[in-house]
C-alpha cells in the first residue's frame, strides 16, 4: 500500500540537540524518516535524510526558490525517485551523484517500503556560485518551473570521501565552519566533473523508453540474486537490446551488467561485516561459483572477501 504524505505529516522543524542542524520527521507510525537541514551561509544550505518507511511513500513538493539553484544529491544508500509536473525522472541511487538546477519546480517524491534510503544533498543558490565564479554551471536553466538535469553517475572517490565526511560531522554536530569547508569542497569536486547530459533531455529518450529502463534497473535492484540476463531483461521490459544497452549508457552511465555487479557487490560487503561466511554471501548475491565471486570482490574492491568477512 502506498501512503501519501500531506502537509499535516510533516512536524514543524525543531532544533537537534545544541548545533546547527533543524530536523523534520514524519510520524512515528510510517517509521523512522528524518530529514536534517543546516543553513551554512547566504545562499548555500546542506541536508541529510535518512528514511525507512514501513509502506511506500509518496510526497508532492512545489519549491519555489525565486532564483535559480543548483542541487547536488549523493546517495548514500538505498534508492529513491522525483517526478517532475514534466514528465523528467530524477534517479538516486547508492553509489552515484544527481545533479540538477531550477528555479522553481512541481514534482513528487517516492520512498520505497522497508528500505533504508540516505542522502546528503547541497543546495547552492545562484549567488553564491557567482561568488564563486561558478555561475555557468546554470547556463541554459530557465526562471520557470522546468527542472533541468545536469548529471547522474557513479560518484568517484573524491565525492565519496567527501560525503563520508560529511555524514561524520552531521553525526558530531560539528561546527558551521567546518561543515561549511567540506559542503565547498564537495561543491568544488562535483564542479570539476560536472557536464550536461543531453543524452536525457526531452526528445532524445522517450517516456515510454525511460519508464522501461527504470522497470529493467527495478530488476537489477530487485532480483539480483538471480541468473540475470541480457535477454531476460529485454522480455521482461519489453525493450530490445540495443535500446536497453544505449538507454543505460545514456540514463544511468553504466551497463546493466556493471550496475548488476556494482548492487551485487555492495550487498556482498554488507552480508560479509553482517558475519555470513564467505560461501554464504557468494550464493546470496547470484555466484553460483566461489571463485568466480572471490575474483569478481577482489576485483571491485581491490581486496579478498575474507578480510572484510566476520565469520572465522
Amino acid at each position: 500500500m502506498t501512503y501519501r504524505i500531506d502537509a499535516a505529516d510533516i512536524a514543524a522543524p525543531a532544533r537537534r540537540g545544541q548545533g546547527t542542524w533543524w530536523r523534520s520527521q514524519l510520524p512515528q507510525t510510517l517509521g523512522p524518516c528524518t530529514n536534517d537541514i543546516c543553513r551554512l551561509d547566504d545562499g548555500l544550505a546542506l541536508a541529510y535524510a535518512d528514511y525507512l518507511p514501513q509502506q511506500d511513500l509518496l510526497e508532492a513538493s512545489t519549491i519555489d526558490r525565486g532564483c535559480r539553484a543548483l542541487t547536488i544529491t549523493v546517495a548514500l544508500e538505498g534508492a529513491s525517485s522525483t517526478v517532475a509536473s514534466d514528465g523528467q525522472c530524477f534517479e538516486f541511487i547508492a553509489g552515484h551523484s544527481t545533479v540538477a538546477a531550477f528555479a522553481s519546480a512541481r514534482a513528487v517524491r517516492r520512498f520505497p517500503a522497508r528500505r533504508r534510503t540516505r542522502q546528503l544533498r547541497l543546495i547552492a543558490d545562484e549567488s553564491l556560485l557567482q561568488r564563486y565564479r561558478l555561475e555557468q554551471l546554470l547556463d541554459g536553466v530557465a526562471h520557470d518551473n522546468r527542472a533541468r538535469h545536469l548529471f547522474f553517475g557513479q560518484q568517484d572517490a573524491a565525492t565519496r570521501q567527501l560525503a563520508q565526511a560529511l555524514v561524520h560531522l552531521h553525526g558530531r554536530d560539528a561546527s558551521v565552519l567546518d561543515l561549511q569547508i567540506a559542503a565547498l569542497s564537495l561543491l568544488a569536486a562535483q564542479a570539476r566533473t560536472l557536464q550536461p547530459l543531453p543524452q536525457i533531455t526531452p526528445g532524445r529518450l522517450r517516456a515510454d523508453d525511460q519508464q522501461r529502463l527504470l522497470q529493467a534497473r527495478d530488476i537489477l535492484l530487485q532480483q539480483y540474486d538471480q541468473a540475470l540476463t541480457i535477454a531476460y531483461l529485454c522480455t521482461a521490459t519489453g525493450i530490445n537490446e540495443f535500446k536497453l544497452k544505449q538507454g543505460f549508457r545514456e540514463l544511468f552511465g553504466t551497463s546493466p551488467h556493471r550496475m548488476l555487479t556494482d548492487i551485487r557487490m555492495k550487498k556482498a560487503w554488507q552480508l560479509l561485516e553482517s558475519g555470513l561466511r564467505v560461501s554464504t554471501v557468494a550464493d546470496r548475491v547470484g555466484y553460483r561459483h566461489l571463485s568466480s565471486f572471490s575474483a569478481a570482490f577482489e576485483r571491485h574492491y581491490g581486496r579478498r572477501p575474507k578480510s572484510v568477512s566476520r565469520a572465522c
